[in-house]
């Protein structure tokens, strides 16, 4: 896959996120937003001849936490990003455990962020 089709990619994926939110499906936009990051990642893991071989996106956002020497404004994203949902009892609806955060504007800028490229986010670019 070219850097292009990549980048095609994540912006689709952050878009159906964006799409999802919108339409009150907060568990869809989480994983499009995690799925959308993951690509990133895994393309940067790539880059830095790390193994990537995983299918799973979550996958590569935990390898990349476990790395050191990152700037720490990429492990606060990674942790929002794999942080897991909450449930204070068995009846109760899970929930996100920290409030404020935005984990598609998250994705979108460790996906700038690893990748070192602008990804525009409308339709039209």
């Amino acid at each position: 896959m070219t850097n292009t089709q990549l980048i095609e990619k994540i912006k689709r994926e952050l878009i159906l996120a964006r799409s999802s939110e919108e339409a009150d499906n907060q568990g869809r936009a989480r994983v499009c937003a995690r799925r959308a990051a993951g690509w990133a990642v895994q393309e940067y893991l790539i880059l830095q001849g790390e193994p990537a071989d995983s299918p799973s996106a979550l996958d590569h956002l935990k390898y990349l936490a476990q790395k050191e020497g990152l700037p720490s404004r990429i492990y606060e994203a990674l942790y929002r990003l794999t942080i897991k949902l909450e449930k204070d009892s068995l009846d109760d609806e899970a929930y996100y455990p920290i409030e404020g955060v935005d984990l598609i504007a998250e994705a979108h800028w460790l996906a700038e962020e690893l990748l070192q490229t602008k990804i525009p986010l409308s339709e039209n670019s």
